[in-house]
């Protein structure tokens, strides 16, 4: 177990345009996670976004995390009485942009289809490595389609060709580009459509649904 003196705390200095933001904490985790929330709340208000609570839990939201490190200065370990001196805690000055932040912080389950490719992966970014595979991951589920009428998240077991379940998209009735996807959770069914840009959900055992599209 590790011991914490009573004369010192972790103390952690972020900073957003020219605002100055400290926080400290008798470990490095409350520290950390203390100056992440005030820099997400800074953010989301100077973007005119809600600030969600649990905004950086799981993998969907990986992007955010990251993009709030770019603010944060080196933690340190100091005396309580210790006067602050930003140059020793490295903090960065960030250059930002409102819409950059409205990108990082939309809503996972506004996911369009465009957002996913054939193999599976998740674009956050413009850059070629701004993606998260969703094979193995834990896919959100939304309420209109969960059995118990709350937000569910389930983990993506599988990832099909379309192609070979459907003979034509079932919400547009076209066809089915080539390339798309079925995303199989345990009790869910996810169809990007790139033919109508619609995100499909199927239940597992939503087997009325299966029939009207054969």
């Amino acid at each position: 177990m590790v011991r914490y003196s009573e004369n010192k705390i972790w103390r952690i200095v972020a900073r957003v345009d020219d605002e100055i933001i400290v926080k400290s904490a008798n470990s490095i985790e409350r520290a950390v996670r203390s100056a992440r929330n005030a820099v997400c709340k800074r953010l989301c208000d100077a973007a005119g976004i809600q600030y969600e609570n649990g905004w950086w839990k799981g993998w969907i939201s990986m992007p955010r995390r990251a993009f709030i490190e770019n603010f944060l200065g080196e933690p340190l370990y100091v005396l309580i009485e210790e006067e602050l001196d930003i140059d020793t805690h490295s903090v960065p000055y960030e250059v930002y942009t409102i819409q950059a932040v409205r990108e990082v912080f939309k809503n996972v389950l506004m996911m369009c289809p465009d957002d996913i490719d054939s193999w599976g992966n998740y674009h956050w970014g413009e850059g070629d490595s701004d993606k998260v595979l969703l094979l193995g991951s834990d896919l959100p589920i939304p309420s209109a389609i969960t059995f118990s009428g709350k937000s569910e998240s389930e983990e993506v077991l599988a990832i099909g060709d379309a192609q070979e379940s459907f003979d034509k998209c079932p919400h547009c009735k076209g066809v089915i580009p080539f390339g798309t996807i079925v995303l199989i959770t345990e009790n869910y069914r996810l169809i990007p459509a790139n033919c109508c840009g619609e995100m499909m959900w199927i239940k597992e055992d939503d087997t009325k649904l299966f029939e009207e599209w054969e």
